[in-house]
């Protein structure tokens, strides 16, 4: 692994970031996304616009970086690798992997991903013209998927099948002007009363209230926001997020500047990746900014180019970097990368992509 320093934490303490995974020797790792782990291994999803039938998951070995199996691109695999993919989460209970997929607007489910003979099946289908974006089960088994296309939360019951939408469409917390940036990453509250769902557009991160049927009763509330229009590189391939105050370059490398996946820590810490701002942020359960780490790959030399979907492992927290501005046609090129950094606290248990 390649380490390179950190960003320096908001009581002074500094963490050192690491490259774990790379396109220069995972050539297919290519606009890496959907991101989780389980039972000491990584399994990262490629959002593969521009060539879907190259779409994979990848299961690394946690400690090592080693690659153990790849899904997609083998007779009987095709749910995989002719699609692009996006968010991605493990049954605890079973071991299965739930993966978005969000050209086929499906949910697929892997039975032994672990293997080199997983089972691939359809888990749900979402409405016409829907995208599944991110995923997490709620404690009961149930699984909540966001929609970015359509701009829903959906609940699918322990079994599959059904959708029943519990955030309707329409939401003005959940709004963008450009389809596919909300609503974006989700995670329950180590106590399942609170979801919260990224808005990338607004750069916020909002809360609904959740009960014990696990219900959502509320239209939700800001919990945490830090607007800034600013973009970390130009928006190759989507210009619609330019405004006309917009600026390129490191003014943008500011906390939760267009927050996509989140992740939960063991003290109740909600953790986003600054897709548009080239950084990792931690945020209390009060909804204060905490820190920063790592630094943007396109203006500062740094690790991170638009991260995307988090997971801890031990003390140790990892995003993939989509990298879509950079890595499409015309733009600089700049390897595919899955990186972590060491923070000193571990996920919680049980909760999200962990």
């Amino acid at each position: 692994m390649t380490f390179f320093p950190g960003v320096i934490h908001a009581d002074g303490e500094t963490s050192t970031g690491s490259v774990f995974a790379s396109s220069n020797t995972v050539p297919l790792l290519q606009y890496p996304e959907g991101l989780t782990s389980w039972d000491g291994k990584v399994y990262v999803a490629t959002y593969n616009v521009v060539t879907p039938t190259d779409s994979r998951i990848f299961v690394f070995d946690a400690a090592t970086g080693r690659l153990l199996h790849t899904i997609g691109g083998k007779p009987g695999q095709e749910l995989v690798s002719s699609n692009y993919l996006l968010g991605l989460t493990i049954d605890h209970r079973t071991g299965d992997l739930y993966v978005g997929a969000n050209g086929n607007g499906q949910i697929l489910r892997i039975q032994h991903p672990d293997s080199d003979n997983p089972r691939i099946s359809v888990y749900a289908t979402y409405p016409p013209g829907g995208g599944p974006e991110d995923l997490v089960f709620y404690k009961d088994g149930t699984l909540f998927a966001s929609d970015s296309n359509l701009g829903a939360v959906y609940a699918i019951p322990p079994g599959g099948g059904s959708i029943r939408t519990v955030i309707a469409p329409g939401n003005p917390l959940l709004t963008a002007p450009v389809e596919g940036l909300t609503p974006n990453g989700i995670v329950f509250s180590p106590d399942w009363h609170t979801l919260y769902v990224a808005n990338t557009w607004s750069d916020d991160i909002i809360a609904f209230h959740v009960n014990d049927e696990g219900q959502i009763t509320d239209s939700g509330r800001i919990f945490v926001q830090n607007k800034n229009d600013d973009l970390e590189e130009y928006p190759t391939g989507f210009t619609a997020l330019l405004l006309p105050d917009t600026k390129i370059g490191a003014s943008a490398s500011t906390p939760l500047n267009g927050p996509d996946g989140l992740a939960l820590d063991s003290r109740g810490d909600v953790w986003a990746g600054s897709n548009l701002g080239d950084n990792v942020t931690e945020v209390s359960p009060q909804g204060k900014i905490i820190a920063t780490y790592g630094t943007s790959a396109v203006t500062q030399g740094g690790l991170l180019n638009q991260p995307t979907s988090l997971t801890f492992v031990g003390d140790r927290i990892f995003t993939t970097n989509l990298g879509i501005f950079t890595g499409l046609a015309g733009s600089p090129h700049l390897p595919f990368t899955v990186v972590s950094f060491d923070v000193g606290v571990c996920g919680a248990a049980g909760n999200g992509n962990y």
